[in-house]
């Protein structure tokens, strides 16, 4: 019995030291940070959720601590280039491939490759198709982990409208066939917005670098593709690559806009004004049909101005054409070259989008305190005094499609813009090409400003195409066109005899 005694005290004493050393290896774990550097302002409520976020992080036994570090839109280029430059630390960076790409910072050494990671986080790469994969690649690596946050089979051609607008103007359908019904539409409707809020709205690009892509479908050489972030690649389906800016396309393009402009479609100040003024008239109703905004402005305009008829709806020109896929993954996250420990943003991305838990518990906060949940796909966001959410983090730059939860009041044309898969469809060849400029950055960087000074004010109809445009090509020949161009098509020539399914995917 006393053996048996004995025998019982010592092994309560093991399994003591056992919980003793157990619990002073957890206190001894080293918490890894991981920070975040994204674009925008934190949400007044972020500490509460965040705190949220990294109780249950270590619960799940994951050795990282998240901290969102944000950058406001007006400081972005100008900031994240400064703590490039200075090689601040931080171990997660969010890329915008028509803002800063991939290869862009790649080529400065400002992310890393992250092959040598992922045999490690094998849920994590299965979240993502092989061509979402194939949008993360950059000199035969991956150097970032794709984004899938919405369809990107309708990023071309489409434009948004109130269609409301338009019936009351005369059109019961979008007459997305024919280019000058489009522009008579949008001097009709330019008149009833005029009336009906006071404020002269106007058609937009997304971004002034962007192309006019809802003209290109209606152009018998359609299907082709403009590269966006420049506008000097014109990408067709069968590899070859040209001049845009020298192309019948873009002069097209250009005679339109030319018209546009004369009739006062576009604004006149454009080029020089700050672009959240358009979507401040946006929010009142005043805008015309447009390669910017979404359906959810249906909402926003009851919102904001008080117009319960409002509905905006997406549209296509020529729909009968094939949906243009221009790109495998617009928003990717990489891994900072100054990161304390390179796998803390894969270890923050595999449990982010391990269940849909996380994933609501990052992007919404906590349930009951943050939000409300209603069904599998909607939800209730609690605002704060000025009206925003307590807490919200952007799908659109760390979003799971399948688990993302629309707005309580999200009209079925918004997810269904969000969620649209064609059925008719071609893969532009470009599609999953990242261009290195490393050999022409001098000509990059000439050519950025040419095309603002020169190029600008042809594409949208400030002036006239046939009397500026041998100067304005001569202007870029001169920054470097050229030699940009060789470059390019080298390498996208390299590309294709390493890809050679590419253009028959294209054909």
């Amino acid at each position: 019995m006393k053996k048996f005694v004995t025998l019982v005290l010592a092994l309560a004493l093991v399994l003591t030291m056992t919980g003793i050393v157990t619990a002073l290896a957890e206190e001894e774990k080293t918490i890894h940070p991981m920070r975040y550097v994204q674009p925008g302002t934190l949400p007044s409520d972020y500490e509460t959720g965040i705190a949220a976020v990294n109780e249950k992080l270590l619960a799940d036994g994951y050795d990282i601590e998240v901290e969102i570090i944000r950058i406001p839109w007006g400081e972005y280029d100008t900031k994240l280039n400064m703590m490039l430059a200075t090689g601040e630390e931080f171990e997660l960076l969010h890329v915008m491939q028509d803002v800063k790409n991939m290869s862009a910072l790649a080529a400065m050494g400002a992310i890393v490759p992250v092959d040598e990671y992922l045999d490690k986080y094998p849920n994590l790469v299965a979240m993502f198709t092989d061509t979402e994969w194939l949008g993360a690649l950059y000199n035969g690596e991956h150097y970032a982990v794709p984004c899938s946050w919405k369809s990107f089979d309708n990023l071309m051609s489409y434009m948004n409208l109130r269609t409301d607008v338009m019936k009351a103007v005369g059109y019961e359908e979008f007459p997305g066939d024919s280019v000058e019904e489009i522009i008579d539409l949008m001097k009709k409707s330019q008149d009833y917005i005029l009336e009906e809020t006071g404020i002269k709205a106007y058609n937009w690009f997304h971004q002034n670098q962007d192309t006019a892509h809802w003209l290109h479908r209606t152009y018998d050489t359609y299907p082709f593709y403009v590269e966006n972030s420049l506008g000097i690649v014109l990408a067709r389906q069968d590899g070859t690559i040209d001049s845009f800016y020298e192309s019948e396309e873009f002069k097209q393009d250009c005679e339109t806009y030319y018209e546009m402009y004369q009739a006062g479609l576009v604004n006149p100040d454009v080029l020089n004004m700050d672009h959240s003024v358009m979507y401040d008239s946006a929010e009142l109703g005043a805008f015309l049909p447009s390669q910017t905004f979404d359906p959810y402005y249906t909402v926003t305009i009851a919102n904001t101005a008080g117009i319960e008829t409002a509905q905006v709806d997406w549209v296509e020109t020529c729909p009968d054409k094939p949906e243009m896929v221009m790109t495998f993954v617009q928003n990717l996250n990489a891994i900072s070259a100054t990161a304390e420990d390179p796998e803390s943003g894969l270890k923050f991305l595999d449990w982010l989008y391990a269940s849909k838990e996380n994933h609501d518990l990052f992007h919404y906060g906590i349930e009951g305190v943050h939000y409300t949940a209603i069904g599998d796909n909607k939800i209730e966001q609690m605002k704060d005094e000025s009206g925003a959410a307590l807490y919200v983090m952007d799908t659109w730059m760390t979003g799971y499609l399948p688990y993302i939860r629309f707005a309580a009041d999200a009209p079925d044309s918004y997810i269904e813009y969000m969620t649209y898969k064609a059925d008719n469809y071609v893969v532009s060849p470009i599609a999953g090409f990242i261009f290195d400029a490393t050999n022409v950055q001098t000509e990059l960087s000439n050519l950025q400003t040419e095309i603002i000074a020169s190029i600008y004010p042809i594409k949208i109809g400030m002036v006239s195409y046939e009397e500026n445009i041998d100067q304005a090509i001569e202007n870029l020949k001169a920054a470097g066109l050229d030699t940009y161009l060789e470059e390019y098509r080298k390498q996208f020539s390299a590309y294709l005899e390493a890809n050679p399914w590419v253009l028959e995917e294209a054909a």
